[in-house]
């Protein structure tokens, strides 16, 4: 072109993603544990295991800066983290933060750091951000049949018209007494409530208290897929109340929901969640008023007591759901979920961590643990055996022998202290009594 020969170059960064001609996103690994890696240096000079920043810092640090970087963009080239060599390079980063976090000996293994820190293995993070993200643009997951689609946001051009969208007040009705203030003598009463059982069955309903009908109650149950949650349950339950009440041209209608969130989120004017944005226009389109008031589930309030027991029973409905579109979160819980049981299959198959898995033989055992005590220096010798006992440091030539001084005979391990050694007979007792 114009005298000057193009050649072809083997790698291209686009958007901060280095993509080479093949693919393999080797090049992008690289520069992504090489700027966490500087990172890591930098922060090496502000931890040590006896001083420096709390583990727990180490932890914001981590989950806050060097996921994000590791797992940009990890939709596109989130495949090549399965292949070894970016597995082992992935791996080499993450241990550092993992012994830094833990405070822990360098000798430890990586497996045990990274189960003792709680970090799970870049290369499963980096596939279940990928799998996020594909679930996110193709709307379906091969976790879930494929009639089960994604809940997708309502596209700004669709929303009302600004000039048009309803501003609604928030009203709060702590007890019957207050529920009562805003029910005129041609109010028609809507209970609305939402269930999810501990089984994963999802069901709303809504209960219509009118006055001037013959019959006073309508109860009306909708069914949701498994894979919807509370919060979409308990916003079809309003959005089915708008509807029948336009449908029936009540002259004045007021919807009760104990969920705040709900009505919050109904009161944000540009909210794209396509349930909201539907009870949007429906509120739009109303000839009548409808009004919204939340009240406090469990106080006795009858009809928001009898929603409750409708919205349980349309949880064990047997037909077809009524709302069958399952939020990102979901997605985001199952692959968390499938990446933690690689997880566990690796850490019950390492060679190394023998100590700390005889210790701790499940990663619900070292999340159990860490939720009633915190890291330490001393804490992590003892569940990773690395640490100062003469069994250990004789490995490294820093003693002559590993014989406890107690009795010159037995071999100085953690278990040897804790268990049977003399010198810590009184500290042993008082301990045991305590417990």
């Amino acid at each position: 072109m114009e005298n000057v020969v193009l050649e072809f170059t083997k790698e291209i960064k686009l958007l901060g993603v280095i993509i080479d001609e093949k693919l393999l996103f080797r090049s992008h690994v690289r520069y992504v544990t090489d700027k966490a890696m500087r990172i890591f240096q930098r922060l090496c000079l502000y931890v040590r295991p006896t001083w420096g920043a709390h583990p727990a810092n180490v932890n914001i640090i981590y989950h806050g800066v060097i996921e994000p970087i590791v797992t940009y963009a990890a939709g596109i080239w989130g495949h090549a983290a399965k292949k070894r060599c970016n597995r082992k390079t992935l791996e080499s980063v993450q241990r550092g933060f993992a012994l830094k976090a833990i405070k822990g000996f360098r000798t430890v293994s990586t497996i045990a750091a990274l189960a003792l820190a709680q970090f799970t293995p870049l290369d499963l993070k980096i596939w279940e951000v990928a799998n996020v993200e594909r679930t996110r643009l193709l709307g379906t997951t091969d976790l879930l049949p494929t009639d089960i689609t994604l809940e997708k946001p309502t596209p700004v051009h669709k929303l009302l018209h600004p000039a048009s969208r309803v501003t609604i007040p928030l009203h709060f009705a702590d007890n019957q007494e207050k529920a009562n203030d805003f029910v005129r003598p041609d109010t028609v009463a809507i209970y609305t409530d939402g269930s999810k059982q501990d089984t994963g069955e999802v069901g709303a309903a809504f209960v219509c208290c009118n006055p001037e009908a013959t019959v006073p109650v309508t109860r009306k149950k909708f069914k949701l897929h498994s894979s919807c949650s509370v919060y979409q349950a308990e916003l079809l339950a309003i959005s089915r109340a708008c509807e029948w009440a336009i449908t029936h041209q009540y002259s004045h209608t007021v919807i009760y929901s104990d969920s705040l969130s709900s009505i919050k989120a109904i009161q944000n004017r540009s909210n794209t969640h396509p349930i909201v944005s539907r009870i949007h226009n429906d509120l739009h389109h109303a000839n009548n008023p409808i009004n919204i008031v939340w009240v406090r589930s469990h106080v006795g309030i009858v009809g928001n007591e009898a929603a409750d027991a409708a919205a349980g029973e349309a949880c064990r409905l047997h037909k077809a759901p009524d709302y069958h579109k399952f939020p990102l979160s979901y997605a985001k819980a199952l692959y968390k979920k499938n990446s933690l049981l690689t997880w566990e299959k690796r850490y019950m198959s390492a060679e190394q961590g023998s100590h700390t898995r005889k210790l701790l033989p499940h990663l619900n055992n070292i999340r159990d643990l860490f939720s009633r005590t915190e890291r330490s220096f001393h804490l992590s010798q003892v569940l990773t055996g690395h640490g100062y006992v003469k069994s250990y440091l004789m490995r490294f030539h820093i003693t002559d022998n590993s014989y406890c001084p107690c009795d010159g005979n037995s071999e100085q391990t953690f278990e040897h202290l804790f268990n049977n050694c003399p010198i810590f007979g009184r500290a042993r007792y008082d301990h045991e009594q305590v417990c």
